[in-house]
C-alpha cells in the first residue's frame, strides 16, 4: 500500500513539474550572428563581430551585395515568420537611395530553419575613396521575436581572429563602407610596378581576374605576374604608340615591365 502511495505521490510530482516546464514558454529571441575571423578558419569558430566591412577596393563593380546574418533562440518552426530590419539613425551616414538600396519593410525566417540573411545592396560612392561610410541597422521586436541579445558576450570557442570582442549589443549592426583598394599580396613590383588601384582594375577588366585572384598565391603565380606584365605592356605600347597613352592616376603613363617608355613618363 505504501509502494503505491508512493509511486502516486511521485507521478502527481512529476505531472505538476511537466505543466510548470510547459508553461514556461519564453517568446524566441532575434539577434545578429556575423561572424569573421582568420582566413584558414570558419564559422565553426570565427568570433562573432559587431561590424560588417563592405570594401569596394575589392571589386570593380559599382553595386555590391553584403549578406547579414540573423538566427534566432529556441526551436525551429514548420511555418515561415516574418522580422523587420530598420536602419539606425544614431550610427548611419549612409544615404538611403545613394549609398544603399532602401530596407525590406520586412523579412522572412523560413520554415524549419533556425538563421536567415538579411540582403543589403551597397552602391559605389566617390566620397568612400576618403571616408567610411556607416549604414547602421537594428532588429526590431515582433509577435515572433524578442530582443534580448543586447548583452552578447564572447564564447570560447569562438575566437579564431585577430579582434574578439568581449562584449557588444547583438539587436544592432554596423555595416562600415569603403573603397580603399590596398596592394594585393601577389603584385610584384617588379613586374608591375607601383601599385594603383587604377592598374589593378583595368588589369582585371582586360584579363577577367578579380581583386580576390591577386590575393591567391595559386592563381597568380610569379610566372603568371610575368605573363600578364607582358600582355599588359602591349596594351599600354599600343596606346603610347598611338598618341593616346594609358595615363595611371598620378598623371604618368602608366607602366609595367615591357614598356617602351621609362617608369615615371609624362603625356607629352
Amino acid at each position: 500500500m505504501k509502494r503505491l502511495l508512493y509511486i502516486g505521490i511521485l507521478f502527481f510530482l512529476c505531472t505538476a513539474c511537466e505543466r510548470d516546464l510547459m508553461s514556461y514558454e519564453g517568446k524566441e529571441a532575434i539577434y545578429f550572428a556575423v561572424q569573421s575571423g582568420n582566413s584558414w578558419g570558419s564559422e565553426n569558430d570565427w568570433p562573432y563581430m559587431p561590424y560588417t566591412s563592405a570594401e569596394f577596393g575589392r571589386i570593380t563593380e559599382d553595386t555590391l551585395m553584403v549578406r547579414i546574418k540573423v538566427m534566432i533562440t529556441g526551436p525551429q518552426k514548420d511555418y515561415p515568420r516574418p522580422f523587420q530590419v530598420v536602419v539606425n539613425p544614431d550610427s548611419t551616414t549612409a544615404r538611403e537611395g545613394v549609398d544603399f538600396r532602401v530596407l525590406a519593410s520586412e523579412y522572412i525566417l523560413e520554415a524549419n530553419s533556425s538563421s536567415a540573411y538579411v540582403p543589403v545592396l551597397l552602391y559605389r560612392q566617390p566620397e568612400m575613396k576618403t571616408d567610411t561610410v556607416v549604414l547602421g541597422l537594428k532588429l526590431v521586436a515582433n509577435d515572433y521575436f524578442s530582443l534580448t541579445f543586447n548583452e552578447f558576450n564572447k564564447m570560447e570557442k569562438y575566437q579564431n581572429g585577430d579582434v574578439v570582442y568581449e562584449q557588444f549589443d547583438a539587436t544592432m549592426h554596423k555595416i562600415l563602407i569603403t573603397d580603399v583598394m590596398a596592394q594585393p599580396s601577389q603584385w610584384a613590383n617588379f613586374e608591375f610596378g607601383q601599385f594603383t588601384s587604377k592598374k589593378l582594375i583595368l588589369m582585371c577588366e582586360e584579363f577577367g581576374y578579380t581583386y580576390e585572384d591577386f590575393q591567391n598565391p595559386a592563381k597568380i603565380t610569379y610566372l603568371q605576374q610575368y605573363i600578364i606584365a607582358q600582355q599588359f605592356s602591349k596594351i599600354l605600347n599600343e596606346a603610347y604608340n598611338n598618341n593616346d597613352p594609358i595615363l595611371d592616376e598620378d598623371g604618368t603613363l602608366m607602366w609595367v615591365n615591357g614598356c617602351v617608355y621609362p617608369k615615371g613618363t609624362l603625356p607629352q
